[in-house]
């Protein structure tokens, strides 16, 4: 996504380098330091700012009225799910998600280990294998920095092994009182990925209620993933660029 980060003491700012020269994550702090920056911004060409929730548009539409056009955002959408359902799987609803986890579970002599610093070498053999795989570059690098600073980070996951070694990762943090964000899932079998998910989601503390499962960035393959979980319920999301 070509993500920088500019911190202040009470406020930071993300740059989204893959949207545009000028494109930013909505920014994050008190309301001075967001009107101080989105005025800064408004002198820039191509400005433009993402992730923006239904209460920030109205904070830009009081403050700097007739200034942006916005647009809704589908693929930044997140996908919020209610850790209960998660591991129950209940009701009709969930009778497809229901089926595809007990069909993984049952086609190999699991293995499922929590995710800690010391299994920085099982889980390269996993990201190294899946990025063999691929024709393009993905995210094994930023997975592989998360594994290097796991507890720093705060981070909780699990690694799925069969007879032949580590075969699936999955590993995300708690961003809020009862929420865990879900951020990166990796497997060298297909169809997995959901039984993935659910052995990581019923190893987490009691206090967690929720799963944030992020977004799907417009994604067809990812978008349908996502959906399968039947999410509770959706974050909509907006972009807004310079008139």
């Amino acid at each position: 996504m070509g993500l920088s980060v500019c911190l202040e003491d009470h406020a930071f700012f993300v740059h989204f380098f893959q949207r545009g020269k000028n494109a930013w994550f909505y920014p994050c702090g008190s309301r001075e330091a967001q009107l101080r920056f989105v005025q800064a911004g408004l002198d820039c060409p191509d400005f433009s700012l993402h992730y923006i929730r239904r209460e920030d548009l109205d904070f830009l539409q009081d403050q700097f009225p007739g200034r942006f056009r916005f647009e809704e955002a589908r693929g930044d959408w997140e996908y919020i799910c209610s850790r209960q359902n998660q591991e129950e799987l209940p009701g009709k609803s969930f009778r497809n998600l229901r089926a595809k986890v007990h069909k993984a579970q049952k086609r190999f002599d699991w293995t499922v280990t929590p995710l800690h610093a010391n299994c920085r070498k099982a889980a390269e053999q996993v990201i190294r294998q899946w990025e063999a795989g691929r024709e393009t570059a993905g995210d094994g690098e930023v997975i592989m920095t998360g594994m290097d600073f796991f507890e720093q980070l705060g981070l909780q996951g699990i690694l799925l092994s069969d007879e032949e070694g580590p075969k699936a990762m999955a590993f995300g943090s708690v961003i809020a009182p009862g929420i865990f964000d879900l951020h990166a899932t990796k497997t060298l079998i297909p169809r997995i990925d959901s039984y993935l998910k659910w052995e990581l989601y019923r190893r987490l503390p009691p206090e967690v209620l929720w799963i944030n499962q992020e977004e799907d960035l417009d994604i067809p393959g990812l978008r349908t993933n996502k959906e399968e979980s039947v999410p509770d319920h959706m974050i909509p999301l907006w972009k807004g660029f310079l008139i």
